[in-house]
């Protein structure tokens, strides 16, 4: 089994992702991880991507691509968390098999309130929700123990950016995968069962 989640940001595609994981043992890879990882590193590569994400503009596919087939490397069966973002990126990483693609459809509105209550854990960034998925304890991860963050970038300008983005490049994204055959629209807005559970009917 191999997975694409996509989406707009703050469509919930770390969650559904990380239960998606979870269920069904698979490799839960999350590029968005990866450059945050690089960028924390203070690498020269995370130096570059730095200067795309501090303004709300998606990383050049160059960066992500490579990334993400380093990442996969014996993991036969895995979950991608919001890639392929680009048609040059689905394209480019055509050694990375998709067997089906799940494209959450959220608003803008549901976005821009996701993202004020959005919350990752410092350690392994499992995602929660102060109103919609808060931790059993408050501000801990109920997973590794490790504190909860907002990232940099949560706020209104950046988010706003990101997903005008977004919509610009997922429309071309969303087509070539309809012409593939597997790609599959679900309804995001809602809570976080709910949508988990429209995206488990669309997989059966």
């Amino acid at each position: 089994m191999r997975i694409s989640i996509i989406g707009p940001p703050s469509s919930g595609k770390g969650t559904v992702s990380e239960k998606l994981a979870r269920k069904y043992k698979l490799f839960h890879l999350s590029p968005g991880e990866l450059l945050r990882e690089e960028i924390a590193k203070g690498t020269v590569i995370g130096k570059q991507i730095k200067k795309y994400t501090d303004k709300g503009d998606l990383v050049p596919d160059q960066f992500v691509v490579e990334l993400v087939k380093m990442s996969l490397k014996g993991h036969p069966q895995y979950i991608l968390d919001g890639y392929p973002r680009s048609v040059g990126q689905a394209k480019a990483g055509r050694d990375v098999s998709i067997d089906e693609v799940i494209s959450l459809n959220v608003s803008k509105e549901e976005v821009l309130e996701r993202y004020s209550g959005r919350r990752l854990c410092e350690k392994e960034g499992h995602s929660y929700h102060l109103k919609y998925l808060p931790p059993q304890k408050a501000g801990i991860c109920d997973v590794d123990g490790s504190r909860l963050i907002r990232r940099k970038d949560d706020n209104p300008k950046v988010i706003h950016k990101r997903y005008q983005e977004y919509q610009k490049t997922s429309k071309p994204v969303i087509n070539y995968f309809k012409r593939k055959g597997i790609l599959k629209v679900v309804d995001g807005n809602g809570k976080p069962k709910e949508v988990y559970e429209n995206v488990l009917k669309a997989l059966r």
